[in-house]
């Protein structure tokens, strides 16, 4: 028996036939081909053999004494560490009947005796190379299996570190949201009782001044809030189907009353139903603040004209103003318009805009800004049928 491999690059085959002159030439043969042999006479120890070695492929003759071929290639292919290797078989018995039981056991080929040694050489180097690509084949995807594994394994800790952090950031504004909101409503009690305790006009002035700037701290600290719950996806919307022209129609109703300025708004619609399936305080609030927002930045007369109109699956609503329209820098890259940071931020636009932002999206929506041609600025919403989506 001839088991020495000093190459570990060269291909290893192990010739099985208890016939010595068939090993020789067989042996001989494949030696001349740069590969590595060993050779065993008998089954049992082919079956021995495989095991203490790494073979790239086996030749073995069918007739044997003791264990024949085909229970020799079932024995080896049912361990795991052989059961790939491809066998071949070689013998004189070329019936059918023995050819399809060779394959059944597991045998790769089948080459019958006399052979013709191009043809033996061109099948082992066949299944030879198919063996060591499967093997690489296979060793590039486990490769790829440990990737995503560890992939998989990154991101599953960045994503339990993003829910800590979600939930770190819920606890926080819970906590800020006391803290601010304890401090402010104190201050409003405590000026309505210095109201009635002083009613000259220069305290009145004060108490004003600071009621005024309480309330417009209070209304930053709800809309960062409102952001800051949008954002970590801890919002539940809470919605209804509602009219669009009420939300409206009740919005002019309250600026009527509450403003002194002159102020002209027009409001066309095509119908005088547009359902939408919002939440009506947060649409509310998007409306409001465009609507503010264009008093607030046009001049002493107030131009805003407000449509509603349905194409498709949207509820488009545009609101349209004689204002100062938006700055070039925003409409440049629309998304800076919905951002809140220092860079972006314009006052009484920044904030309000990502809120917006966020609103709409929360509600599968749309948000468009832009500046009209004869001057002002232009907001549009789309509302899509059956918007509403979870958080």
């Amino acid at each position: 028996m001839i088991n020495i491999f000093a190459n570990k690059d060269d291909y290893k085959v192990l010739i099985v036939d208890d016939i010595p002159k068939n090993i020789m030439v067989l042996g001989n043969n494949l030696m001349n081909q740069n590969y590595q042999i060993a050779y065993c006479r008998s089954g049992q120890e082919a079956i021995e053999l495989t095991q203490k070695n790494d073979f790239d492929l086996i030749l073995m003759d069918v007739m044997m004494p003791e264990m024949d071929g085909y229970e020799t290639c079932k024995r080896i292919l049912s361990y795991p560490k052989t059961s790939k290797i491809p066998i071949i078989f070689i013998t004189a018995k070329n019936d059918y009947e023995s050819i399809v039981k060779g394959f059944d056991v597991g045998a790769k080929d089948y080459v019958t005796k006399p052979f013709n040694s191009k043809e033996l050489f061109a099948r082992v180097k066949t299944h030879l190379e198919l063996k060591r690509s499967t093997e690489e084949l296979e060793a590039l995807n486990k490769n790829l299996e440990d990737i995503v594994e560890e992939r998989t394994r990154l991101l599953r800790n960045a994503n339990q570190k993003l829910t800590q952090l979600d939930k770190s950031k819920s606890s926080f504004l819970g906590i800020i949201s006391h803290e601010i909101r304890t401090p402010l409503n104190g201050i409003f009690g405590s000026v309505e009782m210095l109201k009635d305790i002083h009613e000259d006009e220069e305290t009145t002035d004060i108490m004003q001044i600071i009621s005024e700037s309480a309330d417009r701290l209070y209304s930053f600290f709800e809309l960062s809030s409102l952001i800051t719950e949008l954002n970590i996806d801890h919002y539940q919307l809470e919605t209804d189907k509602t009219n669009l022209s009420d939300i409206i129609n009740m919005i002019l109703k309250e600026k009527k009353v509450n403003t002194e300025r002159n102020i002209d708004i027009v409001f066309e619609q095509e119908k005088e139903e547009f359902i939408i399936d919002v939440e009506i305080k947060l649409i509310r609030k998007i409306i409001n603040d465009i609507i503010d927002n264009s008093i607030k930045f046009s001049d002493e007369k107030v131009n805003i004209h407000i449509a509603i109109s349905q194409k498709d699956d949207f509820t488009i609503l545009k609101i349209h103003d004689n204002g100062i329209g938006f700055p070039n820098s925003i409409l440049v890259d629309t998304l800076k318009a919905f951002q809140s940071d220092i860079e972006n931020y314009y006052e009484g636009k920044g904030l309000n805009l990502a809120a917006a932002k966020l609103i709409m999206d929360a509600h599968n929506g749309h948000i468009d800004i832009y500046n009209l041609e004869d001057g002002g600025a232009g907001v549009c919403l789309k509302f899509k049928k059956n918007q509403n989506k979870k958080l």
